[in-house]
C-alpha cells in the first residue's frame, strides 16, 4: 500500500482501545444494524463531497460498498482519499474519524466473504473498497450538555 496506511487490523494491534471505540461507534445503533457513517471524498474540482454509507469490518479490513454509477465512486477511483465519520450516537458524547486511501477490491474471491459479512444489502453492481487508515481522531466530551463541556482528543497516525 502506498505511503504508511494500514489496515483496520493493524490499528487494532497498535491502538486496541481506540479501534474498539471506533468499532463501537461504527456499529452504534446495535448489532443487528449495519454500520452507519458519512464518507467524505474529493470531487474533480477539488471540492468536498459527503455521502451516507454502510461501512463494515471484516477479517482485519474496513470496507464500504459503493453504487457503480455514484459520484463517490468516481471520486475514489480518481483521487482515492477519503474521510469516514460514524453517524452521531444516541448520546453524541464521543466521535471517531479516520482518513487515508481507499482501494477498490476487484477480486471476486476476496469480495464474496466480505459481502456475506455485511448487514446491509449489497447489490451485484456495487464496487467494494477497502479503506486503509493513515490518521484517526477520537473525541470524547467531558461534562456533556453543561457549560463545562470540554473535548478530550486521542490522535493516532500510521507513521
Amino acid at each position: 500500500m502506498p505511503g504508511l496506511a494500514v489496515r483496520w487490523g493493524e490499528l487494532e494491534e497498535k491502538a486496541p482501545a481506540l479501534a474498539e471505540r471506533g468499532r463501537a461507534l461504527l456499529y452504534g445503533f446495535g448489532p443487528a444494524v449495519p454500520g452507519l457513517a458519512f464518507l467524505a471524498t474529493t470531487r474533480a474540482d477539488r471540492g468536498p463531497r459527503l455521502h451516507p454509507v454502510c461501512p463494515g469490518l471484516h477479517d482485519g479490513g474496513l470496507y464500504v460498498f459503493v453504487v457503480a454509477h455514484s459520484p463517490k465512486r468516481a471520486d475514489l477511483d480518481r483521487d482515492g482519499r477519503y474521510a469516514l465519520h460514524p453517524f452521531p450516537g444516541r448520546d453524541d458524547d464521543e466521535s471517531f474519524y479516520c482518513t487515508g486511501p481507499a482501494r477498490a477490491v476487484l477480486d471476486p474471491a476476496r469480495r464474496r466473504p466480505i459481502e456475506a459479512s455485511f448487514l446491509s444489502q449489497v447489490r451485484p453492481d456495487e464496487v467494494l473498497y477497502e479503506l486503509w487508515i493513515e490518521r484517526v481522531l477520537h473525541t470524547r466530551w467531558e461534562n456533556p450538555r453543561t457549560p463545562q463541556l470540554r473535548p478530550v482528543y486521542t490522535r493516532w497516525t500510521s507513521s
